[in-house]
């Protein structure tokens, strides 16, 4: 019998009286998290020393904090604006400063990327495992309680949806029941959120799966709606390489970020306007004119049979594909179903696109269990059918000329993120017959003025062993290593790597003998350049072609100048002497104005002060050298 409570305090004190106080809780990763009962558990923990808390868990989603200067002026409203609604779990802060409770743990299987790589706590407690093992070790550590958000439909309370996250609790439940008829003591618990879009299919559940609901007014809140990233030119030029090689019919998985938000407006792209897709593909480095391109199948014409999506995550980037008609193929002819997902995450334009959309078309999207969607595990043989012409996209930091990725950790093995399901659709696509596992990073990136190549040598941290190297694909090109000698995949690698590292990477690679002393980089790979890229997306017809936010942005048309302005100046001001320079072309520019609207947004329409004054006329200098209007 369900057990339905209206403050969180008396369900977690009933639950605790009935499962006893050593308590395992596994709770969703992202918006999933019933964050209010995590709450009452971490205060009854802290109140109670005889209590014993394990929160197993990943990506505890909370807003940044707001950097200082003008970068400090622009996010802090616009974080407010997007998150002061959303509830921080209490043991975010406790374990940001290191101080939990002897009693608390917090094992975290999935990090916010960046936020932990300086904390002590976080580091030790994080677990290194694929997404397809996580019901294991939960069963491992003793799972007892499952605490998560559900959603309703209307006013019915016969069955509840784990919406945005059955993807572990289903794959869990059966191993509960069993536990529960062999006279354990074990608690499935569901908070209501009526903002959760209401998923059909696996992830709708009869109420008598849920032993607690936690439902009141009280503990409705908004949904952590992340924002989506300006698309760059280099990012669109990896979009494209990726979107030729996804072939009409297939599967998609595709992740969440720039590089995969490009992939996705490229692929309409190529089905909208083909003339253009195949046009610019032509012309970008490691395009069709490379001879290094044909070791890989091309497509660019349109989606006539579309695409059908397993993916572990629904992003804004799946989602987007769907309603322009590109993911339309059914699994199969039993199986209507348009995307097979574990969980979602995204914007808000993502939650409010499930919400509104009308029931009959939310049943083509199942969300579902992890090991449904990450591995081939069970019905195998129809997985297969199901999941031809795969391509398993994914991001990736690093990458060796050897083909190895780095992925979610530094070489002193401090943990960026986490594995995730990375590596369950990596080797998932070499197990699958004409199946691609692609892995997308920039070929370079720049740091305090600084540019490095993200293609190495060598690297002392492996998300993804050479041995199980397939698809690179960088702005320059895609390189393809499945099955080759390291040799073959040297040269691969070095024709997507930007040409200002490829003479160092070859005088490394020839010093370890893994190249011929008389090897030659191809001349076309010269031309991997920042600077070639950024040419051809700002001629026509190109450019009005790749807009800065593809799947549009929670910001205004005066944030998004704003943010073009302040990304301009950061980088304009990344060493000491251009930094001098910059400030000495803003006060000798005199105070040139940037839209009143602009300056109201950031507090500097009235100025106090020289610190302010100065902030006003850079500001208005980077207003102006980004080509914005007042």
């Amino acid at each position: 019998m369900t057990r339905k409570h209206a403050s969180a305090t008396s369900l977690v004190d009933e639950l605790i009286a009935d499962v006893g106080k050593e308590l395992v809780v596994g709770v969703p990763i992202g918006i999933g998290k019933a964050v209010h009962i995590v709450d009452a558990f971490f205060a009854r923990a802290e109140a109670d020393p005889s209590i014993s808390l394990t929160v197993f868990t990943g990506l505890t989603l909370v807003a940044p904090p707001a950097p200082a200067g003008l970068a400090g002026r622009f996010a802090a409203p616009l974080l407010e604006r997007l998150y002061g609604d959303c509830p921080v779990p209490s043991y975010v802060q406790r374990v940001a400063s290191n101080s939990l409770p002897p009693n608390v743990q917090i094992r975290e299987f999935y990090l916010r990327p960046g936020a932990y790589l300086s904390n002590a706590q976080a580091q030790q407690n994080y677990t290194s495992i694929n997404y397809s093992q996580v019901v294991g070790e939960l069963l491992a550590l003793g799972v007892n309680v499952i605490a998560q958000l559900v959603a309703v439909d209307g006013e019915a309370r016969d069955r509840y949806s784990l919406s945005s996250n059955p993807e572990v609790t289903l794959d869990l439940l059966p191993a509960f029941q069993a536990r529960r008829r062999a006279g354990e003591k074990v608690a499935m618990v569901g908070q209501v959120n009526r903002r959760l879009p209401y998923m059909y299919g696996a992830s709708e559940v009869p109420a008598a799966t849920l032993d607690y609901v936690l439902e009141d007014e009280q503990y409705e809140f908004p949904l952590f709606g992340l924002l989506n990233r300006q698309v760059k030119p280099a990012d669109y030029a990896t979009g494209m390489h990726v979107a030729s090689l996804v072939a009409d019919g297939g599967t998609l998985q595709l992740g969440i970020g720039s590089l995969s938000d490009a992939v996705a407006h490229c692929l309409r792209l190529r089905h909208e306007s083909p003339d253009i897709f195949r046009a610019l593909l032509e012309q970008l480095p490691g395009g069709l004119r490379s001879p290094a391109r044909n070791e890989l199948p091309v497509y660019t014409g349109p989606f006539d049979q579309g695409l059908y999506a397993s993916t572990e995550m629904l992003s804004d980037a799946v989602f987007s594909l769907m309603q322009s008609g590109l993911i339309r193929r059914p699994a199969d002819k039993h199986d209507k179903t348009l995307i097979h997902a574990g969980f979602f995450v995204g914007s808000n334009a993502l939650y409010e696109g499930l919400q509104s959309m009308p029931p009959e078309q939310r049943r083509l999207i199942d969300m579902t269990r992890i090991s449904f969607v990450n591995t081939l595990f069970g019905d195998q043989d129809r997985k297969r059918k199901q999941r031809r012409d795969a391509r398993f996209i994914n991001e990736t930091m690093m990458a060796t000329l050897l083909g190895a990725a780095v992925s979610d950790a530094l070489d002193d093995g401090r943990v960026v993120s986490g594995v995730g399901g990375q590596f369950d659709f990596v080797s998932m696509a070499h197990s699958l017959q004409d199946a691609y596992s692609i892995l997308m990073l920039p070929a370079a990136r720049t740091k305090n003025g600084r540019p490095s190549s993200n293609i190495r040598w060598s690297y002392g941290h492996t998300t993804v062993p050479r041995h199980h190297r397939d698809v690179y694909a960088t702005q320059y090109g895609l390189a393809a290593t499945r099955g080759k000698t390291d040799m073959q995949t040297i040269t691969a690698m070095l024709q997507i790597a930007d040409a200002r590292f490829q003479n160092a990477l070859v005088t490394q690679a020839k010093k370890a003998g893994k190249l011929a002393a008389t090897y030659r980089l191809p001349d076309p790979a010269g031309q991997n350049r920042p600077e070639v890229i950024e040419s051809l997306f700002s001629s026509e017809p190109f450019r009005s072609s790749f807009p800065r936010y593809p799947l549009g942005t929670d910001m205004t048309a005066t944030e998004q100048k704003l943010a073009a302005a302040l990304e301009w100046l950061e980088a304009g001001t990344a060493t000491a002497f251009n930094k001098a320079g910059v400030l000495a072309s803003a006060l000798l520019a005199g105070d040139v104005a940037a839209s009143p609207e602009a300056l109201t947004r950031l507090g500097l329409d009235i100025t106090k002060g020289m610190g302010e004054r100065l902030q006003r006329r850079l500001i208005s200098y980077a207003w102006q050298k980004t080509g914005q209007t007042p």
